[in-house]
């Protein structure tokens, strides 16, 4: 095949948990649609780079079948390099051509694009719908994003500068020279007191700050289409697929419990999930969707029944300041989440289950084995809309407490290996691992040591071996609840 802009520069491959199968069989969960299990469902990733999307699921699901394809015939080497050296037996990856894939790749219950949509020509964006249509099962869900109007209509608008600007350059380091130098020449001379002009420099900054290859590739590359949501669902239909919701969180507060503003849209438009979902796109000039379709004609329970959480599971880091709380009255007791917020219950079933769901963070609970109480469900629910509980259709694939011989996941150890410091975890995040002693300590970690033996050769420098006992736990507790240990 001939050589692409990706085989020329290389785009960072890595895993977005917005696309993780279990993030797409939530809101199928919620509204009532079967969906396949993870641990032997059929996934398909277009446009799948090195693999860094999917190699973590092959990894994390060994009963699970993954495929890749991708038209950057070094991306996909490099990809077959990494699952070579994990000794992974459920992925494939291939070189393909979007144009040429068709039916006889098989029949998948995920599909995933993304950053591809908007990116291609016409021609090949049909083509992403097609294989979609013929490759999605009949209880499957896929993941397209894409940029997304009216937001970006001033990321076009300086795209067009850049552009111009860019005239008569080529290459990857002359384009991306002459886009650096038209984005500070526009920071330093445009007005501030101008609305527009202030908003650009926005985006101004924010492409200064991207990954020098994704400014190149996303910004910069030949194509940069977004779309109204109404204009890809309508695309979507094309190809028997319907618009199920949005991946990230957001779509929740106004489909699950309406805020004031979605109220007043579902006022003027009705309940059509599109039109809501396009006028709120209006009302806060939305940059990017990442969206979820399924098989059209489904039955899709958009009212959501509470008892459709039991088959859930919920995690959180929700903690209880008072040490002796009490759980089995109406009298109210404070809780504390993560992300800062606080509440002060009195429901006992509902008081019970947070205190359940916060010790056994950072895994999580199965919703049927909390108390089976309507207060428990509702409450649950609306933590998760407002953010500060998660809701999933399976447990954490990694393990939230150490093992007597802890293993760090093979994956984040080979990163290691190649000198890498943004390591892949087993929550399908990328963890920051910059310095050297955590780097040693994670390197030992090969399932064939015990504690004991982690603290002895920890202590080797001399220091007290009961020091460093204590640190060795610390640092496995923090492992786990990155992700980043062998369950």
């Amino acid at each position: 095949m001939p050589e692409t802009l990706y085989d020329q520069v290389a785009y960072p491959s890595r895993p977005f948990q917005q696309t993780h199968p279990l993030r797409l069989a939530l809101p199928a969960a919620l509204f009532g649609l079967a969906y396949a299990p993870m641990d032997r469902a059929r996934v398909l990733e277009i446009g799948c780079g090195e693999g860094g999307n999917i190699i973590p699921l092959a990894l994390s699901y060994p009963g699970a079948t993954i495929v890749g394809f991708d038209l950057a015939e070094t991306a996909i080497a490099a990809g077959r390099r990494t699952v070579e050296a994990l000794g992974l037996t459920n992925i494939s990856l291939r070189t393909l051509d979007i144009l040429d894939a068709g039916p006889d790749l098989g029949e998948f219950d995920y599909i995933i694009v993304h950053g591809v949509y908007s990116w291609v020509p016409e021609p090949v964006r049909e083509g992403v719908m097609r294989v979609i249509g013929a490759c999605l099962a009949p209880e499957g869900l896929a993941f397209v994003s894409y940029n997304a109007l009216p937001g970006c209509h001033l990321r076009l608008l300086l795209r067009e500068m850049v552009m111009h600007h860019l005239r008569g350059r080529e290459g990857f380091e002359a384009r991306l020279a002459g886009a650096r130098e038209f984005l500070n020449l526009f920071i330093a001379n445009a007005p501030d007191n101008d609305p527009t002009a202030f908003a650009i420099k926005t985006y101004c900054r924010a492409m200064l700050d991207r990954d020098p290859r994704v400014l190149f590739h996303d910004e910069l590359g030949p194509v940069f289409q977004p779309f109204y949501l109404h204009e890809f669902a309508d695309e979507a239909r094309r190809w028997g697929l319907d618009f199920l919701a949005e991946s990230e969180g957001v779509w929740w507060r106004e489909e699950l419990f309406p805020s004031s503003r979605g109220k007043a849209v579902n006022a003027v438009v009705g309940d059509d999930p599109v039109a809501l979902h396009q006028y709120l796109d209006f009302l806060t000039a939305r940059l990017f969707r990442q969206s979820i379709l399924s098989r059209t004609g489904r039955s899709v329970s958009r009212k959501v029944e509470h008892r459709r959480v039991r088959g859930l599971w919920a995690a959180g880091g929700v903690r209880c300041p008072d040490p002796a709380p009490d759980l089995v009255t109406d009298a109210p007791v404070r809780f504390e989440f993560a992300g800062g917020a606080a509440i002060s219950l009195e429901l006992p079933a509902l008081k019970q289950s947070l205190a359940a769901i916060g010790q056994a963070w950072p895994g999580a609970v199965a919703v049927a084995d909390l108390p089976d109480h309507p207060d428990v469900d509702e409450g649950l629910l609306q933590l998760f809309t407002a953010g500060h509980l998660d809701l999933a259709v399976g447990p954490p694939p990694f393990a939230t407490e150490p093992s007597e011989r802890p293993r760090a996941s093979p994956l984040a150890r080979l990163q290691l290996d190649d000198g890498e410091t943004m390591l892949t975890s087993l929550d399908h995040a990328m963890v920051l691992f910059e310095d050297e002693p955590s780097r040693r300590f994670l390197a030992l970690l090969d399932g064939t040591r015990t504690r004991d033996d982690l603290t002895a050769a920890m202590a080797k420098d001399g220091r007290d071996p009961a020091e460093v006992a204590g640190l060795v736990v610390n640092q496995l507790k923090g492992l786990a609840r990155m992700g980043l240990l062998i369950q």
